[in-house]
C-alpha cells in the first residue's frame, strides 16, 4: 500500500503557518455545523425567525468549507497530489452545485425550492462532517499516540456523544418521561460496549430516531470505531501512515500488519453481508407477529435492528420483553417459539463472537478444500492447480473447539444444576406460565416442556457468552443456575470479534497451563503444538486483571445496593456488565445513580480494558540488561 507524504495528508501549505490557521477555522466551523444541525433536527421548539438564522448559518458554513478546500488547493505544495488525496471533497462540491443548478432550472417543478436548497446545504454539511471526522481519525492514528489510548479515547468519546444525542427531545416520545444524563450515558455505554443492559425500554421509551442512534452506537462499538473509520477512509482513497497501519494491525490482527487493507475490508464485508442475510431471514418472523401488529416498514426496521444487535453481540431489542415478548401477554405464538431465534439469531451471535481472524481462516480453509476437491474430480493433484492443503491455524482450532464445548457443555450444565419440573406444584406441563401461590410470581422456566427447555438452555448457553438476548426469565433460575451462567459470562467470546469477556482462547490456555503443571511439563501444549511462554504470561495477566475487575465491580455494586438484593443477583449483574453480556435477573431497573455509574464503569472497562491491556502488551519488548538472583518460594 502506497503511503502518501505526510505533508499532503495534513494539507501542507505554503507558508506552513497558514495550515494551522485554517485548521483552527475549520474546527470552529465544524463545531458550529454540529450545533446548527442539532438545533434544527433535535426536536427543539424554534420560531420561524430562529430557523431563518439557522438556514443562513448553514449557507455560511458551506461557504467556509468550500473556501477552505479551494484555498488549500491553491496553496498546496503539489496540487495534483492534493487533488488526488481529496477528490471526494471536490466531487461533493460539484455534485451539490449540479443539484442546485438543476433545481434552479426546473424550480417550477419543486413545491418548496427554498426548503430544497436548505436540505441540499444541510446534506452537504453532514457529509463534510463525516469526511472531516475521518481525517481527524487518520491524523490521530499517525500521531504517535499509543493505540491503547486511542482505543480508550475513541470509545469514551462515542459514549459521551451517544449520550448527548439520546438526550435530545427528538430521541424520546413527547409524552414520555424525559431522559436524564445518567440514563442516557448508561444506555449509550451499553450500546457502544455492546452489553445490552438498559434502564430504559428501547421500544417504548425511545423514538425511531433514538433507536437509530442506539443501533449506530451498537454497530460502531461492535466493530471498533477506529476500524470502522479506517475502512471508510480506505474506500475514499485515503492513505494510512505506517504507524497508523501498524497500530490498527495490533488491534485487529497482530500477524497481518502488512495486509491491513485486506483485513479491514474483509471485516466490513463480512459484517454487512451477514447482517443483511440475517435481516432478510428475520423479516418473515416480524412481519407475521400477531401481538405487535407491525407495518412492513417497522417489520424491516425490527429485522435490521435484531440482526445488527445479534451479530454485534449487543442483546438490545426494540421488544420490551426481549425474546420473551408474547409469553406473558398470551400470544398464540410468542417470539421465542419462531425458528429464527435458534436458526438465525444464535448463528449470528456465534459468528460475531468467533472473531474475524477465525472467520478469515475458516473461509481460507473452505476455499482450499473446494479447490482440492475440484482438482481431485478432474484427476489432478492439488499441487498441479496450486491448491494448498486445507489446514486451520492453532488459534482457530482452539477457538472453535472451545466454542462448541461451551455451547453444549453450558446447556447441559444448566439443565443439570436446575431442578426438574415440579408437576405437583405447578400442574401439568404446558406453554402458559402459572402463578406461584407462595411467591405470587408467574412461573415459566419450571413449567416448560422438555423440548422447549432444551432449546432455551442451548440458546441461553450461546447468549450468556456476551450476547444478552433472553428467551426465559433468568430471575427464575436457582442460585446454582445463576452461578453457572456467571461462569459462562466470565469466559465470554473470542478475541478480535464483537464479543467480550475473558476470551475462549485465554481460558483454553489457562486450562492447558494447569494441565501441563499437573503433568510436570515445562512447555504448555495444545493440539500437539507448544504455546510460547510470552503468550502464557499474557493470558495469565488478562485473566487475573479481568477477575479483579469483576470482583471490584461486585464489591462496589454491593455497596451501592445494600438492601433488597441477594449477593448472587449482584454478582450476576457484575459479570453481565464486565463481560459485555446484557443479561439481568431484575437488578438493572432498580439501580440507583451510584449503582448505574458502577455498571457503566464495569461495561466500559470490561469492553475496553482487556483490549487496551493487550495493545499495551504487544508493544516493543524492553529486556533488562541484568538478571536477579533466583530463590524458591513456597506456594499452595
Amino acid at each position: 500500500m502506497m503511503i502518501p507524504p505526510r505533508a499532503t495528508i495534513e494539507g501542507g501549505l505554503r507558508p506552513a503557518w497558514l495550515a494551522t490557521v485554517l485548521n483552527i477555522v475549520l474546527a470552529a466551523t465544524a463545531l458550529s455545523a454540529v450545533v446548527a444541525l442539532l438545533l434544527e433536527y433535535g426536536g427543539f421548539e424554534l420560531r420561524a425567525d430562529h430557523r431563518k438564522i439557522l438556514h443562513l448559518s448553514d449557507v455560511i458554513i458551506v461557504a467556509v468549507f468550500v473556501l477552505d478546500r479551494m484555498l488549500r488547493f491553491l496553496l498546496a505544495w503539489d496540487r495534483r497530489v492534493y487533488l488526488r488525496e481529496n477528490w471526494v471533497d471536490f466531487a461533493l462540491m460539484a455534485l451539490a452545485a449540479g443539484i442546485v443548478a438543476v433545481s434552479y432550472r426546473f424550480h417550477h417543478m419543486i413545491v418548496s425550492a427554498g426548503m430544497f436548497y436548505v436540505l441540499v446545504t444541510q446534506g452537504y454539511i453532514l457529509v463534510m462532517l463525516v469526511i472531516r471526522g475521518l481525517s481527524v481519525n487518520l491524523r490521530l492514528s499517525g500521531s504517535g499516540i499509543h493505540p491503547s489510548r486511542l482505543l480508550i479515547g475513541s470509545f469514551a468519546f462515542l459514549c459521551l456523544a451517544g449520550a448527548g444525542l439520546l438526550m435530545l427531545p427528538v430521541s424520546t416520545p413527547p409524552l414520555g418521561k424525559a431522559i436524564d444524563f445518567f440514563d442516557a450515558l448508561f444506555t449509550s455505554t451499553s450500546a457502544v460496549c455492546v452489553t445490552g443492559l438498559t434502564v430504559r425500554r428501547i421500544g417504548s421509551e425511545f423514538t425511531t430516531f433514538g433507536q437509530a442512534v442506539i443501533l449506530a452506537l451498537i454497530q460502531l462499538g461492535g466493530l471498533g470505531v477506529m476500524v470502522f473509520g479506517t475502512m471508510l477512509a480506505l474506500l475514499l482513497g485515503k492513505g494510512l501512515f505506517q504507524r497508523g497501519s501498524s497500530d490498527l494491525g495490533q488491534m485487529v490482527s497482530p500477524g497481518n500488519v502488512g495486509s491491513m487493507k485486506r483485513v479491514v475490508l474483509f471485516i466490513m464485508a463480512a459484517t454487512f453481508v451477514l447482517e443483511a442475510v440475517g435481516a432478510a431471514m428475520f423479516y418473515p418472523m416480524f412481519a407475521g407477529l400477531d401481538g405487535l401488529g407491525l407495518s412492513h416498514a417497522r417489520a424491516v426496521w425490527y429485522s435490521v435492528f435484531h440482526s445488527v444487535s445479534a451479530f454485534c453481540n449487543a442483546g438490545l431489542s426494540p421488544c420490551d420483553q426481549n425474546m420473551m415478548e408474547g409469553v406473558r401477554s398470551g400470544w398464540s405464538r410468542p417470539l421465542r417459539e419462531h425458528w429464527q431465534v435458534l436458526g438465525v439469531m444464535a448463528p449470528l451471535i456465534v459468528l460475531g463472537g468467533l472473531g474475524f481472524p477465525v472467520l478469515m481462516d475458516c473461509l481460507a480453509y473452505v476455499r482450499a478444500t473446494w479447490r482440492r476437491g475440484v482438482a481431485f474430480l478432474r484427476g489432478l493433484s492439488g499441487q498441479a492447480v496450486g491448491a494448498a492443503k486445507a489446514r486451520l491455524s492453532l488459534h482457530s482450532r482452539i477457538v472453535l473447539t472451545a466454542t462448541l464445548a461451551l455451547i453444549f457443555g453450558g446447556a447441559a450444565g444448566l439443565l443439570l444444576v436446575e431442578p426438574p419440573n415440579d408437576r405437583s406444584r405447578y400442574g401439568d406441563i404446558g406453554r402458559t406460565p402459572v402463578y406461584d401461590q407462595q411467591t405470587r410470581i408467574r412461573r415459566d422456566w419450571l413449567r416448560m416442556a422438555p423440548g422447549d427447555k432444551i432449546g432455551s438452555a442451548v440458546f441461553q448457553s450461546i447468549s450468556a457468552r456476551t450476547a444478552g438476548f433472553s428467551t426465559i426469565d433468568l430471575s427464575e433460575l436457582s442460585n446454582a443456575g445463576k452461578l453457572w451462567m456467571c461462569w459462562l459470562m466470565i469466559i465470554g467470546g473470542s478475541p478480535a470479534g464483537t464479543a467480550g469477556g475473558m476470551g475462549t482462547a485465554t481460558a483454553a490456555i489457562l486450562l492447558a497451563t494447569i494441565y501441563s503443571v499437573m503433568r510436570r511439563r515445562e512447555e504448555v501444549e495444545i493440539f500437539r503444538r507448544g504455546i510460547a511462554a510470552d503468550i502464557v504470561r499474557r493470558s495469565v495477566a488478562v485473566a487475573a486483571l479481568y477477575l479483579a475487575l469483576v470482583g471490584g465491580i461486585t464489591l462496589l455494586l454491593c455497596v451501592a445496593m445494600r438492601t433488597g438484593y441477594a449477593f448472587i443477583d449482584l454478582f450476576f449483574e457484575a459479570c453481565s456488565a464486565c463481560g459485555s453480556v446484557g443479561l439481568s435477573v431484575g437488578v438493572t431497573p432498580g439501580l440507583n445513580v451510584f449503582g448505574k455509574m458502577v455498571i457503566v464503569a464495569g461495561m466500559f472497562l470490561g469492553r475496553v480494558g482487556p483490549l487496551a491491556l493487550l495493545l499495551a502488551l504487544v508493544g516493543r519488548v524492553r529486556p533488562a540488561d541484568y538478571a536477579c538472583p533466583r530463590e524458591n518460594v513456597v506456594i499452595g
